[in-house]
């Protein structure tokens, strides 16, 4: 296993303890279930953007690991010349534009709601947990492609 495949599982793996705390929290209901989320989300995020960022490099077999991931395709170091990009890398770019990583990607808004004019309802502008759980079973899967990549490399 390259390191930063390894240390995309290690990141995986604590964004899993992260998150069963997070769960914690809202069920032992001792808390607004907003802000439990105001505190969990930020640290969820850097988490699986850091594990998102060691499949990256280990997509593109880089081998060196930084001291830390990028979080984008385009904060990749550059590929020597003549080389393009993995599929598995190009398929994310795509996906940062418009799909699943450019929402994990969006700014978490540190404001606790979003009222739209003329309606008094408010809706919480941070991820829930169940969209953190969403997004990490994506990049559990995207670990799994690219580790079989590397395998048939």
């Amino acid at each position: 296993m390259s390191h930063p495949l390894a240390f995309a599982n290690q990141c995986l793996y604590h964004a899993r303890i992260v998150q069963a705390g997070w769960q914690s929290l809202l069920e032992a209901q001792r808390e607004p279930s907003l802000a439990i989320n105001l505190a969990f989300a930020p640290l969820t995020q850097k988490v699986l953007l850091d594990a998102y960022g060691w499949l990256l490099l280990a997509g593109c077999r880089v081998t060196s690991a930084p001291e830390h991931p990028p979080h984008t395709v385009r904060d990749l170091p550059s590929l020597p010349a003549g080389l393009v990009l993995p599929a598995d890398i190009a398929i994310c770019a795509e996906l940062e534009s418009s799909g699943w990583l450019a929402e994990l990607q969006a700014p978490i808004s540190r404001n606790a709601t979003v009222r739209q004019y003329n309606n008094l309802a408010t809706n919480s502008a941070v991820p829930t947990l169940e969209q953190f759980d969403l997004w990490a079973q994506n990049l559990t899967a995207l670990a799994q492609n690219i580790a079989d990549a590397i395998d048939e490399s």
